[in-house]
């Protein structure tokens, strides 16, 4: 394990400001005690460096032993007309089919425009990691994909979601989640994990049986809490509101 740190920028002369990243390598034996000391991959960091880069943040995952679906939760997914591909890689017409739906997914999200990028020769070195991509048909065209990353049996991680949004009323961002929980339980997976837990976009991962979240010192199902702190996040628009919160939050999260 080699833990360093990117110390990015600060702000002292008008407020008590420093940014950081807490980074981190670990070798294949130490990913399972990453993950339990809130480590998780940070996918911009793959095509930039030699080996795998974690990073320590408000990450969030679900204890698959205290999940249950719920009847709205089943129903969900007993949706007419949509079936799901589950592919170990992407050929080029896949990659093409998935390329096009993220497309369509950043215009319709207003996110920074970019491309689906195929996994980094770094990432494709881990070859201890079992890739699998869901690729969601409706009425058999391609409409939303997911990528999943199954460390080992205990930890599993959610990765890219894309969706075309042709027809809204489908909720594939809720149907692909819950699909790759009951994939991850029927295939004896312990821990799913959902990235990170920060403002209110995030939210909805707390509606989850099983939910927990790192704080920066342990796991911790406080739902309430995790709530509170994505809230602040998007209250945040400005350095001083960033300054003022940062002094409440020792207190909020002691």
């Amino acid at each position: 394990m080699k833990i360093f740190f990117d110390h990015i920028t600060g702000k002292l002369t008008n407020h008590d400001l420093v940014y950081s990243l807490a980074l981190a390598k670990f070798q294949k034996k130490e990913y399972s005690s990453a993950f339990e000391n809130g480590w998780i991959p940070l996918s911009w960091y793959y095509t930039k460096l030699d080996s795998l880069t974690w990073i320590n943040a408000r990450n969030t995952r679900l204890l698959l032993s205290k999940f249950t679906f719920s009847k709205k939760q089943r129903k969900i997914l007993r949706k007419k007309d949509i079936t799901v591909g589950v592919y170990n890689k992407l050929d080029d017409a896949l990659f093409t089919t998935v390329s096009d739906i993220y497309k369509k997914y950043i215009k319709h999200k207003k996110f920074h425009e970019k491309d689906f990028e195929k996994e980094s020769e770094v990432f494709e070195r881990e070859d201890h990691i079992d890739w699998k991509y869901f690729i969601y048909y409706y009425k058999d065209k391609p409409i939303a994909f997911t990528e999943l990353k199954v460390f080992d049996s205990n930890h599993v991680l959610t990765g890219q979601f894309g969706w075309d949004y042709e027809n809204p009323k489908l909720g594939m961002g809720t149907y692909a989640t819950l699909y790759e929980i009951d994939w991850s339980i029927k295939n004896k997976c312990k821990k799913y994990y959902l990235s990170f837990g920060y403002e209110k976009t995030s939210m909805y991962k707390s509606r989850f049986d099983g939910f927990e979240f790192w704080n920066g010192r342990g796991w911790i199902n406080n739902k309430s809490l995790y709530r509170k702190l994505c809230e602040h996040d998007t209250e945040i628009n400005t350095l001083q509101e960033l300054n003022t919160y940062q002094r409440k939050y020792f207190k909020l999260n002691g």
